[in-house]
């Protein structure tokens, strides 16, 4: 070719070939307005959790330890995958240089298994917690160091994809494409992807399932809300059980959640991985696929959303950072009692704590 304009756009091909719907205006303006929610709100809900936990003291519990660095991981997606995926879907050919090639692959592969990976050690925290009060509960100490042993194993579970990440150039077509490259072994590609699989989705997902069932029946069935025994409770200890009944609701909705936004992705990627498409998605796997991703992106905004609506600690930070900010900005804060109700809140939060309910609840 002796230039620019001697080469073939795939954009055309793709759609005088295939009709690929990215290439049509209205899936594109459509993709593009929620991918932009997204990222606003995954950026803004989780900013929002991390900087309520280093704030406030009575966030600064073990379980929170690990949602900051869900809430972490979640930022780095948004920013990122949120907004680099579906350029390059719509565009086709990679405008990032081959640098972000090879990162954000493994950026979206570590943070996968990294959550998953931090979601099981929320659920061991909770099962010795609640199941085996009389053991030794995870301290921060120990939280942070899961936490880090955690990035190391999803890092060094992604990396191997990272290496086969590269740009090339397709025939005649403008442009450079950033593709996965396992050459001719098709069979080492599938190895691997089935051992991610294992390790990043189904493995996690069994210990968490033990672990929340668990917990269900010992608060539901044992010692602190058996039958008879319900009456001659201590209102102390009823409010602990029914406050440790909503926290495991929550985490467990968490999880479902997690795990119905990145099973349509996780399930389209296999199937690729073995040439097993359906016909009608493998005609349009530019639009499934960025499909199935925009709904794994939805996780990096539900669990900001859980937190301020099923926890009432978060809730209450929140409105507090908002108060914060509108000082900040010079705006003139609300009614006062309203501020000193929640400095009440905050106050009566850090005895309960101390006292009759543990931060780490």
């Amino acid at each position: 070719m002796s230039g620019n304009e001697s080469c073939k756009d795939i954009r055309k091909y793709l759609w005088d070939t295939r009709h690929d719907l990215t290439l049509h205006p209205l899936p594109i303006a459509i993709l593009s307005t929620i991918y932009g929610l997204i990222v606003v709100i995954g950026c803004t809900g989780n900013l929002l959790v991390v900087t309520s936990v280093m704030k406030f003291k009575t966030l600064q519990s073990v379980r929170n330890m690990f949602i900051v660095s869900l809430s972490v991981s979640d930022l780095f997606v948004a920013i990122f995958s949120g907004s680099v995926t579906p350029i390059s879907a719509f565009y086709k050919v990679w405008l990032f240089g081959a640098g972000l090639c090879r990162f954000l692959p493994l950026l979206q592969g570590t943070a996968l298994t990294f959550s998953t990976l931090t979601l099981t050690a929320i659920a061991i925290d909770r099962f010795i917690l609640i199941c085996h009060p009389t053991k030794d509960p995870i301290r921060k100490e120990h939280a942070l160091k899961m936490i880090i042993f955690n990035s190391v194993i999803a890092v060094s579970l992604t990396v191997p994809l990272c290496y086969q990440q590269e740009l090339v150039r397709y025939g005649d077509y403008c442009g450079e494409f950033c593709s996965e490259n396992w050459g001719a072994d098709t069979y080492l590609r599938r190895v691997y992807g089935l051992s991610v699989l294992v390790i990043q989705f189904i493995f996690p997902l069994f210990i968490i399932s033990i672990c929340y069932v668990s917990i269900s029946y010992k608060l539901r069935h044992g010692v602190f809300v058996r039958g008879s025994q319900k009456e001659l409770m201590s209102e102390a200890r009823r409010q602990l059980t029914q406050r440790r009944l909503r926290t495991n609701r929550m985490l467990i909705v968490m999880t479902v959640t997690f795990i119905l936004s990145w099973l349509p992705s996780v399930l389209f990627n296999l199937l690729r991985d073995f040439s097993a498409l359906p016909g009608i998605i493998a005609e349009q796997d530019y639009l499934y696929g960025i499909i199935c991703h925009c709904i794994s992106m939805t996780s990096t905004v539900v669990n900001p959303v859980l937190y301020g609506y099923c926890n009432e600690h978060f809730r209450a930070a929140f409105v507090a950072l908002k108060e914060d900010a509108k000082a900040a900005c010079g705006i003139r804060r609300g009614n006062p009692a309203c501020a000193q109700l929640l400095s009440n809140h905050f106050e009566s939060t850090t005895r309960r704590s101390v006292t009759t309910v543990p931060s780490s609840l």
